[in-house]
């Protein structure tokens, strides 16, 4: 089983970056899923909800979500 990424001390903007490179490389029924703080996850559910995927957070300590991203 592999380790989900810890990206919670990434900039938002590395954050984001990251994501669109690795959301277009899924495939077809996968998630991307990895551990973010409050803040990126409060600028990343929004953008990415609009644009086709689904968003799962799962908050797993004070400042620590799991998240799962997956095409709609």
């Amino acid at each position: 089983m592999n380790e989900i990424p810890n990206y919670v001390d990434l900039t938002c903007t590395n954050l984001m970056l990251k994501l669109k490179i690795n959301l277009k490389k899924l495939g077809e029924g996968k998630v991307l899923e990895f551990y973010s703080n409050r803040e990126q996850f409060d600028n990343i559910k929004k953008p990415f909800s609009k644009n086709g995927y689904q968003i799962e957070a799962n908050q797993v300590d004070d400042n620590k979500y799991h998240i799962r991203i997956g095409k709609k």
